[in-house]
């Protein structure tokens, strides 16, 4: 691998680029002249002591890498224990590209076995070319979270341990529980008004006028498939919960609502939403995936993201059976995410989420699989295909340790808000650091 050195200010900052295998499954016969690909990686020694200091293996995933100091308390766990930081960018995320295009067919490689194989090679060449001769730990939050749980899964040799923030270890299809999730934390008038706003709009997409003027309001004139449309409609009220922006979302509703303006009230809230997290109506809609530039997917890189819902997970966010406890259309079905990995990609098989669970998930419960620790917030949808007390599925395996955060959204653990449960959650994780190292 051929490295660029960036000094920053903190000193000891490396980014580079590794020369990876695109194929790590080729059989042997190819390997001889194996393809590769640049990979982006970054490596901060600027709070380390030396080479026997431990690693924090922050890992990236489907966006572009911001290195490995993104988190703040990844680096307060950095300062206190003297650890080096060091992060991979995804494979064809951000600038890590094999292919000029993003076919289908150049997307083949794009899976999270070769994913946790770019890890373990990645850190091969690390540990000998910048003498990171310290114990390694993995970190990672939502699907890296994931990553983070199965590179301690297939490489316990590599890894002495795992936190797995906010991880969807589980693999769905028909994930309506996420709806049914985001139902029950909103607040019930919000509720209320969330579901007024969707059939209002299912109206107005009746008529043709109706259907331009609502689009012109949410600023989604690009988005031409209605469901499409009402998706933005779903994933702005989920932002909103998801992220922790419930409040501000709710009292904005609300408020409209008082004025006869509810609609309105929701386009301009869910806006900024979206402006926020470095979206728009078009990029958030299948729509909006169809490109081939990997260079249109540098802030929001939805076409990947969802060659690997098509392929490997699901993750379908399906609106719930129960209109109760729905905050979504009912026109956002299983189908509809069918014929969307179809529209992109050409594929015409349902995804076999049961083979990734054999390979992965159910490994977990294996006996000698241990330290892993798993963190999900209360609030967080998602955190229904992870393992919490809640879900009651990890007690057959003592090994994994689970803490649900009350009143915390998606991966708050790594960021800087701080709450009494916050705090005791990543405490959990600082002594199970201290032991590890020390093991």
């Amino acid at each position: 691998g051929m490295t660029t050195k960036s000094q920053d200010n903190e000193g000891k900052v490396f980014a580079g680029n590794f020369d990876q295998v695109i194929d790590h499954f080729a059989k042997s016969s190819v390997k001889r002249v194996q393809a590769t690909f640049k990979q982006r990686f970054f490596i901060d020694s600027s709070l380390a002591a030396g080479p026997e200091s431990p690693v924090i293996y922050y890992i990236c995933g489907e966006s572009t890498c911001e290195g490995p100091s993104s988190s703040q308390w990844v680096n307060q766990l950095a300062r206190k224990y003297r650890a080096h930081r060091v992060a991979l960018e995804h494979r064809y995320y951000g600038y890590s590209q094999p292919f000029a295009q993003l076919s289908a067919q150049n997307l083949r490689f794009l899976s999270m076995a070769q994913a946790l194989e770019d890890l373990a090679a990645f850190q091969s060449y690390a540990t000998l070319q910048y003498r990171l001769q310290g114990k390694w730990i993995s970190v990672g939050g939502s699907y890296p979270g994931e990553l983070s749980a199965f590179y301690r899964l297939k490489h316990p040799e590599r890894v002495v341990g795992a936190l797995a923030s906010s991880a969807p270890v589980f693999a769905k299809a028909d994930f309506f529980e996420y709806d049914r999730h985001v139902s029950r934390v909103a607040d019930p008038a919000c509720l209320g008004v969330i579901q007024k706003v969707v059939s209002e709009v299912e109206n107005r997409l009746k008529s043709e006028g109706s259907r331009a003027e609502v689009k012109k309001l949410f600023q989604a004139t690009e988005v031409h498939h209605d469901v499409d449309f009402l998706y933005n409609l779903a994933d702005m009220a989920a932002i909103a919960i998801q992220y922790g922006f419930q409040k501000e979302f709710c009292t904005a509703l609300v408020d409209g609502d008082k004025n006869g303006r509810a609609l309105e009230a929701y386009a301009r809230v869910g806006l900024s939403l979206f402006q926020r997290l470095g979206t728009s109506p078009i990029l958030d809609a299948f729509e909006g995936a169809m490109s081939l530039d990997p260079k249109d997917y540098l802030d929001f890189a939805g076409r990947q993201w969802m060659y690997q819902s098509c392929n490997e997970f699901g993750f379908y966010q399906i609106a719930n059976g129960n209109p109760r406890e729905s905050a979504r259309s009912t026109r956002i079905d299983l189908p509809y995410h069918h014929d969307a990995c179809n529209r992109l990609f050409g594929i015409r098989t349902q995804v076999d989420t049961d083979r990734t669970n054999r390979e992965y998930y159910s490994q977990l419960f294996n006996a000698g699989v241990k330290n892993i620790y798993f963190t999900n917030g209360h609030n967080d949808p998602w955190s229904n295909l992870s393992l919490t007390d809640a879900n009651g599925v990890q007690s057959s395996n003592p090994g994994l340790m689970v803490f649900l955060v009350a009143g915390a959204a998606h991966c708050e653990d790594l960021g800087s808000r701080v709450t009494a449960a916050l705090t005791q959650a990543r405490n959990g994780f600082d002594q199970l650091f201290a032991k590890w190292i020390s093991e």
